[in-house]
């Protein structure tokens, strides 16, 4: 045993140990040095309530807290902050959705309205398999990153927690246990469509698929056949039509596990998110017109690429668009009219037409909710017009869509009348994209340690016919399970064991790095102690595994 590695003593050597907080942080910053090699000559017990293996305190700790998910409005991350606006634009394009900060256009500031859609208990269970946030202090050198530096941007992770919560949950109800090829039924929204000389009540269920696992929204209208054997064939032209402002349909089925005679059409599940009636027409809020510029150019995006296919959606309208936390907007009821053989226009262009004439019913609707977007004249019904505070350019926008200023609407027209906002969007989208790169790109090598761990464990206790029952007692091998016990058999001062993800992920991370930081191992009879370096404790698992896993190696 080389005498700069190992001492005989009861002395208290001490570890350097920096705050958990900055465990990761020192760990990825660690540079790899080579040491020379380090071997125990003879097996000394471990007792695990050594005082060798109880943690430093971290020092200048400050509380971590996480914010429940009922919290307020959650932000993705600065690049989604549009620039400040001033006073004069503020009040020109009025309030927001629930009354928090300026609604923008999608993607723009990601923000997680606190409506019902959005919260969440505090004990819902969305956050119970997910990692704490470090805290945003640590008391660590300016030298070094912070420790979330390295982990997914924090609202991010807690959005796609809430989202994943949301798909995996199953509330009560009377629902069958098993429709079709699908399971877990658990009842959503329940919209009324439009799209014909009567309402058709649609009732949205999630479920997940038994052929794939994965979950969808089923919408089921009762007491409704289609119009013929061959009508259940359109959805496969619906198939085809992928955008990402539309929920892409999947299959359409007749069921009888309801109780009646029931239409199913299976859409792709957007989770939290809902309708736009529920959302703001029935709740009565006021948006700003970055949001409506924002809404129109959305639907179009969906209706160009449906137009395209030679189809029509014929069922726009507020229940039938959904609305998510992030204000992305959903076509959501595709393929219905084509099923029921609903034709409310005599051919396939008038058909379009009236998609076109829909989005600017939506927004008349959308701007209803306002009494200053209201025009009382005498002797007339009021009718809705964009108020004063909108710009030029969405008045006549909305004059457009509802053929004030001429009897057919084009796509290509709608986008010449956005302009720059097109951009806007454009800039928008690809933010957001740069954004989910970047956190991507943190977690493509998240099972290093995971790796790390199962090396030593082929390392440590094999006692095996196959290789020799002292192989892994003697030598480097010996210093690994040393560590090992080290690292996850700490105990505290009064013998209890001490379960600290911190110091398990940080000692994990130094060894991942190979850093040149000295830690101390001491035997469970505390009268031999080992100080190395994470580097050399390193090198000993790599060469060990090399061993253990090598074609020529003769065991006995």
């Amino acid at each position: 045993m080389s005498s700069s590695s190992t001492s005989e003593c009861h002395s208290t050597a001490t570890a350097s140990h920096p705050a958990p907080e900055s465990i990761s942080v020192a760990a990825n910053s660690a540079n790899k040095v080579q040491s020379p090699a380090l071997r125990a000559q003879t097996p000394v017990k471990l007792r695990a309530s050594s005082p060798a293996f109880k943690p430093s305190p971290a020092k200048n700790r400050q509380p971590s807290s996480v914010a429940s998910t009922s919290s307020s409005q959650l932000r993705l991350a600065p690049a989604f902050k549009p620039r400040p606006r001033q006073p004069e634009e503020q009040r020109a394009e009025g309030s927001s959705i629930k009354g928090h900060a300026q609604v923008l256009p999608a993607f723009a500031n990601m923000a997680v309205a606190s409506d019902g859609c959005a919260e969440r208990p505090a004990n819902s269970g969305s956050e119970d398999f997910f990692m704490k946030p470090p805290p945003a202090h640590t008391g660590q050198p300016p030298y070094m990153l912070p420790a979330n530096h390295f982990v997914v941007d924090e609202q991010l992770r807690r959005m796609l927690a809430l989202e994943m919560h949301a798909m995996s949950s199953v509330s009560e109800s009377d629902l069958p246990a098993q429709v079709h090829s699908y399971h877990s039924l658990s009842p959503q929204e329940t919209v009324d469509v439009f799209g014909a000389s009567f309402p058709i009540r649609q009732h949205q269920i999630k479920a997940q698929s038994i052929a794939d696992g994965r979950c969808y929204s089923l919408h089921r209208i009762t007491g409704t056949q289609p119009a013929s054997k061959s009508a259940l064939g359109a959805v496969d032209k619906w198939k085809a039509v992928q955008s990402p402002s539309i929920a892409q349909v999947y299959e359409a089925f007749t069921t009888r596990a309801f109780g009646d005679n029931s239409l199913v059409i299976v859409h792709e599940l957007k989770p939290l998110t809902a309708s736009l009636k529920s959302q703001i027409v029935d709740t009565g809020v006021q948006v700003s017109e970055a949001f409506l510029w924002s809404l129109v150019l959305q639907l179009i995006s969906a209706l160009r690429t449906v137009h395209s296919a030679g189809l029509a959606v014929q069922t726009l309208s507020v229940s039938t668009i959904l609305l998510s936390q992030t204000n992305r907007v959903y076509l959501n009821s595709c393929g219905l009219a084509d099923v029921l053989a609903i034709h409310n226009s005599p051919n396939m262009d008038a058909a379009q037409q009236g998609d076109l004439q829909a989005v600017g019913h939506v927004l008349s609707m959308v701007l209803g909710t306002s009494a200053d977007n209201y025009m009382v004249v005498q002797g007339q019904a009021s009718v809705v017009v964009p108020g004063a505070g909108f710009s030029t350019d969405f008045k006549e926008l909305f004059g457009y869509l509802n053929h004030r200023l001429t009897p057919v609407v084009a796509i290509d027209d709608i986008l010449r009348l956005a302009g720059s906002r097109v951009f806007v969007e454009l800039d928008a989208a690809r933010r957001e994209s740069d954004l989910l790169c970047d956190n991507l790109r943190l977690e493509m090598a998240n099972g290093r340690l995971v790796r790390l761990l199962c090396k030593m464990n082929f390392i440590t206790e094999r006692a095996d016919s196959v290789t020799d029952p002292e192989w892994a007692e003697t030598g480097d091998r010996y210093l690994i399970k040393l560590f090992r016990d080290y690292v996850f058999h700490l105990v505290n001062e009064a013998g209890r064991p001490v379960a600290s993800m911190a110091h398990v992920v940080g000692n994990l991370n130094r060894l991942d790095a190979g850093s040149p930081e000295k830690v101390m191992l001491m035997s469970r009879d505390e009268k031999s102690c080992l100080v190395v370096s994470y580097e050399e404790i390193k090198r000993c698992v790599e060469e060990a595994y090399k061993e253990l896993v090598a074609p020529t190696q003769a065991w006995r």
